[in-house]
This record gives C-alpha cells, structure tokens and sequence, in this order.
C-alpha cells in the first residue's frame, strides 16, 4: 500500500498546511488587534481545523489509505470511481464555498485598521457619559462587550429574537421587551434592535467590499475555505463508504482493521466538536446581525452527527458486543437530547466552544486534542503476548 500511503499523505500535508496557514494569518494580521477574541469568536474556522482538524487528519489517515487502495486495487473501476468521486468533490466544494461566500459578513474580513477607525453611527456614540446614543456602536466595541457578557453567563441566545415577522399575525411579546441590543449598546425592544442588527451588519458588509478596508484573511479565504470544506466531505465521504465496505475491508485488511476502527472512531468523535462550533458561531452572528429566521436553523455542519452516529454503530466492534451497545444507546440518546433541547446547547456551545470561552476552557480543549493524538498512537496490545 506504498503508493496509497504516500498519495493520502500529500494531501492530508497539503490541507494540514492549508489550516495552520489560515489560522496563522489571522493571527498575524490582528496581532496588535486582539486576535485572540477573533480566533475564538470564529472557532469554528480558525480554532477548530488548526486542532482538532489536525487530530481527524492523523485519526483518518490510515482509514483513508485502505479506502484508497480498495478503490485502486480491489474494487471494479475503482480507479475511474475513485478519480471521478475525487474530482465531484473538489467542485462540490468549490461550489459551497462560493455560496456561502456572501452576507452577512464577519468582522475579521475587515482589516485591523477600518475596525480601529470605526466609530459607530452617529460618530463618537454610546453608552458612555455625554456621548449620544447608538444606531449603530462601534464594531470592535460591540465585539467586545458580547466577549465580556459570553464569558460571564451561559444563554446569549436570549439576545437573538427572530427579526422574522409574519404581518398576518399579532406581534409575539416577545419582540415587546427591552433586552440590550449589543450592536446598539443600549436596551431596545426586538423591533428597534433588528434594525440596529441590520444597520451593523450593513457596516461590516461595506468595509468588507472595500478592497482598502478588507483583511488579508478575507482575501485569502477563498482559498482556505474550499480547502476546508473539502476535507469536510472526504471524511464524511471515506467514513460512510468504508462502512458499506466494511465487510469486505474486514477480509482484505484484517491485520489493520483495529487501527482502522480506532482512527475512524477518534476522528468522529473530533469531528463532532465542528458542528458545536459552527452553532455557537451562529447564535453569535444572530446576535449582531440579526436572526431572519425563527425555529431550528439548519447549518451544513449538522450532517456531521447522523454521520459519526453511523461510524458508532458499525465500528464499535473492538469493544465488545456489551460496549458496542453502551456506546450505540449513548450516541443515540445525545441526538434525542440534541433534538430536544437544541437551544440549551447552542449557549453552551458559545460558552463553551465560542465567544464566551475562558482561558482555561481553551487550555482543556488542547489538553483534550493531545488526549486524542496519545490515544490514536498508543500502541495496541499484542494478543500473542497476552497484553
């Protein structure tokens, strides 16, 4: 499998690079401008892949050299297939980088500099004494005060009320209360705030168009984003296949199917932190831009848990038919408490996995991270040996 291990590791160097290098510009763009409160905000690019994107790459490695070597040696037209699948993923990708390419827009496409000369509307507002009031604050300082209060409490979803309204029927109380309206900086109710959300999402979006006010990592992104979105579909694509596979890669790779099953169970379980990202970002974008929707907002993130959920179901053997159950019963509970209490978990996700996460939660994700790389290179025991 010479040519199968060398082919999967220049790609998997390839898009590794692609993460540390997206991650590190940002870093270096912003390094007088707080990039820390970026990094975090947006976890879910700029944290996640640089680490546990890494621990999925190393976790998917080997299962992605025996799916391409069954494809290229075993399978009929497996070449073809595979080149064929190779190519319909790269356009996919390609294709939903470009749609999610558009409004509204995140803060860190704004260069350090636009953000720091920003005053809000009108000029020199806010909450201070003598200035006037907002309707539109600053951007960094908007950024900022939602840091603070994500790190002090869990539930910002609270602050994101639908700006959706149906004109057929009676206004939900809901949008009658005065609650802080962060892109204001002042208590506003959930009609005067959505237009406060739109002006501040407005302001974003035009010093994103700028060419002079856009950042480096808004240029870039085009590159890095397909690259990412790309590694997303091939190991959904590599986990959902090997698993119809499975019983024949059992008879072909029988010696290696251990480390397979434990690489394809560790990079699910990385992979699962992705999503919680994702939808703590979003309730963080709801907040400042605006929610144009009421209900469970549908994220592409989200085919990632049927995903691991399937992985947990066909590749727990090694566990043994008890643990094998405990740990299907588990998976399915988490999506039934996922389903049913989805607003609980978006603010932990920001509390967590987003803009309220402390120092010391960063420093357990990490932790957590190196925990996975420890276990995917643990060396397995030898049963001739009895260990």
């Amino acid at each position: 499998m010479t040519g199968a291990r060398v082919f999967v590791a220049v790609v998997f160097v390839l898009l590794a690079a692609s993460f540390l290098a997206s991650t590190g510009l940002l870093i270096y763009e912003f390094r007088d401008a707080d990039w820390q409160s970026h990094v975090i905000t947006n976890s879910h690019l700029f944290f996640f892949f640089p680490v546990f994107g890494l621990l999925a790459l190393a976790a998917f490695y080997l299962p992605s050299v025996v799916f391409t070597h069954l494809y290229w040696r075993h399978l009929t037209f497996g070449k073809v297939r595979y080149l064929t699948g190779l190519a319909v993923l790269a356009l996919v990708s390609w294709a939903v980088a470009k749609w999610l390419d558009g409004p509204p827009r995140a803060i860190w496409e704004v260069s350090p500099a636009a953000l720091a000369a920003d005053r809000g509307e009108p000029a020199g507002c806010g909450s201070g004494p003598g200035q006037p009031p907002c309707l539109r604050a600053p951007i960094l300082a908007a950024m900022t005060k939602l840091r603070e209060e994500g790190q002090a409490r869990v539930g910002l979803s609270k602050f994101a009320r639908s700006c959706a309204s149906d004109k057929l029927l009676e206004t939900p109380d809901e949008m009658e209360k005065e609650r802080y309206c962060f892109p204001a900086e002042a208590k506003l109710s959930g009609a005067v705030c959505c237009v406060a959300q739109s002006q501040f999402a407005q302001a974003v979006g035009r010093l994103q168009e700028d060419p002079a006010t856009r950042s480096l990592a808004g240029v870039y992104d085009k590159v890095f984003l397909p690259l990412k979105i790309f590694f997303v579909l091939v190991v959904i694509c590599i986990g959902l296949l090997l698993a119809m596979w499975r019983n024949k890669i059992d008879v072909l790779y029988r010696e290696i199917m251990p480390q397979v099953e434990r690489g394809l169970i560790i990079g699910a379980f990385a992979m699962l932190i992705w999503p919680a990202m994702d939808y703590g970002y979003q309730t963080t974008a709801n907040v400042l831009f605006g929610r144009m929707q009421s209900g469970t907002q549908l994220r592409l993130s989200l085919v990632i848990a049927p995903w691991a959920l399937l992985l947990l179901f066909y590749f727990l053997r090694r566990l043994g038919k008890q643990g094998e159950m405990i740990g299907q019963i588990a998976g399915v509970v988490t999506a039934g408490v996922a389903v049913l209490r989805y607003e609980d978990l978006y603010d932990w996700a920001v509390r967590l996995l987003g803009v309220g996460a402390s120092t010391w939660i960063i420093g357990v994700l990490m932790a957590l991270a190196a925990a996975g790389f420890i276990a995917l290179l643990w060396p397995r025991p030898d049963p001739a040996r009895g260990g």
